[in-house]
């Protein structure tokens, strides 16, 4: 996404409460966009957030600033630093003395770093009480000075201006910038990690939107929402040199290689459970591809039932699949190698907009060690990994996401029944390391991949089920 796009769809928000996290640009322009908002008022890990650590710099730039200040007016009247020291603190009077405005700072200081910073309250009435208590002795104080006296009363002005105005804006700041901001961040990923399983017909989109409890003032991310007639459509006819062919088989034996390799690596780190038992997404940091995620659950049906699905039928995935929006087999490069173009619905609670990516495939058979095998697989698998293809460049209308390592696994999985009885199942293990273009931050990644790939598999188990009645396995 070029920094032009990005202007063009920051100035184009629209909508209200319930529609805050969908817009659409003009010229039909459908961008996605997680503002740094979202990301300023997360708390990693539990931490401090970006903007409230903000605000503690500027209470601190408060007390710095007006003490600095104060000096600077003291030091006017070409007095020592002991004469300073007496007449402004030990023998202070309200009336001649600037050294008032000073504790007042350090009073503002104190309270609000300990509530805002220790204590951590989210909460507008400390602020509230230190502006207002700041405000009223500034007031007095304009009363009491003794004006006609004081010595170039433009810095004692200022100084009083400056503490007036400091205090004003660390009430705003607060309640304007890091409440929201912060309420906001957690409203949207407790969407995504509190994801309830509800029953969805067959093109009902998988994650459906949360309505936002901000209005247009705080609302400022959006995540379009794409449908399969938006979605480009490209030219069908592909015509491929021998050497385009030769690279295309080549780089399908690396991917499919790839992805084997990394789907069988030890020590996985848990990420998310699922509702059913036994599945689970893990994640795991590599040296190649950066941080990948990988899906584990059973279905109850035979491996090579689901991977002659995967691998014969993938462009009647949409039928059964309303995470994917559409999938057209572009070209077959040689048995177990092709071409393929899909677009995926948007995902973790309308955070990810639809992406459309042009992947080359490879299925086969694999024994244990990854070698290609006629009879008698340790799995089967269907690796993917982005290309370019002729005919297929990004469309204006969808962001071309980026495959870097993606595969679905299946292995063969006996499963004991209560009566003693052995079924042969799946085991259906989902690789996936993508990059989805655009400013999301990481911490939205990671809630929103482990839901959607523990979403994906209600589908799949579904259609296992629905294909068992109709006697197709």
């Amino acid at each position: 996404m070029t920094d032009h796009s990005v202007r063009i769809a920051a100035e184009s928000l629209l909508g209200s409460v319930n529609n805050s996290h969908y817009r659409t640009l003009s010229n039909s322009h459908s961008l996605n966009l997680v503002s740094e908002d979202l990301a300023a008022g997360h708390r990693p890990e539990g931490k401090m957030s970006t903007v409230r650590r903000f605000f503690c710099l500027f209470v601190t730039f408060d007390l710095l600033f007006t003490s600095l200040m104060w000096l600077i007016c003291v030091m006017m009247k070409g007095e020592t630093l002991e004469q300073i020291f007496n007449r402004e603190i030990i023998n202070y009077n309200i009336k001649i003395s600037l050294f008032d405005i000073v504790l007042v700072a350090v009073c503002r200081f104190i309270l609000l770093l300990l509530f805002y910073a220790v204590i951590y309250i989210n909460n507008w009435s400390v602020i509230a009480l230190s502006t207002s208590c700041s405000c009223a002795f500034l007031i007095a104080k304009v009363f009491v000075y003794d004006w006609p006296n004081a010595e170039q009363p433009v810095y004692q002005v200022f100084l009083i201006l400056a503490s007036f105005t400091l205090s004003w804006g660390e009430a705003w700041f607060l309640d304007f910038r890091v409440l929201p901001q912060e309420l906001q961040a957690k409203t949207i990923l407790e969407a995504i990690a509190g994801h309830q399983h509800h029953q969805s017909t067959e093109r009902t989109p998988l994650l459906k939107p949360q309505a936002s409890t901000f209005g247009e003032s705080t609302a400022n991310w959006f995540s379009p929402v794409e449908s399969p007639a938006g979605t480009p459509r490209p030219g069908r006819d592909v015509i491929l040199t021998v050497d385009q062919i030769d690279e295309y088989k080549h780089l399908a034996e690396e991917s499919m290689q790839n992805a084997f390799r990394v789907v069988t690596l030890p020590n996985w780190k848990l990420e998310k459970r699922g509702s059913t038992k036994g599945d689970v997404v893990e994640v795991t940091q590599t040296d190649a591809f950066g941080k990948v995620y990988r899906f584990t659950g059973l279905v109850d049906c035979p491996p090579e039932f689901l991977f002659k699905e995967f691998k014969d039928n993938v462009t009647k995935l949409p039928d059964w699949n309303p995470t994917i929006l559409k999938s057209e087999l572009i070209k077959e490069i040689s048995p177990g190698i092709d071409l393929s173009y899909q677009v995926t619905a948007g995902g973790g609670k309308g955070i990810i907009a639809p992406r459309d990516f042009v992947i080359l495939r490879r299925c086969a058979a694999l024994s244990k060690e990854g070698h290609v095998v006629e009879r008698d697989p340790y799995c089967y698998i269907s690796s993917g990994v982005s290309v370019n293809v002729p005919g297929y460049p990004p469309h204006r209308d969808i962001v071309r996401g980026h495959n870097k390592v993606a595969c679905w696994c299946l292995k063969p999985a006996k499963v004991r029944a209560a009566d003693g009885s052995e079924t042969l199942q799946t085991q259906f293990q989902w690789l996936m390391c993508c990059d989805l273009k655009g400013k999301i931050p990481q911490f939205v990644l990671d809630a929103a991949f482990a839901t959607v790939m523990l979403d994906y598999i209600v589908h799949v188990r579904k259609f296992a089920a629905e294909s068992r009645a109709k006697g197709l396995f």
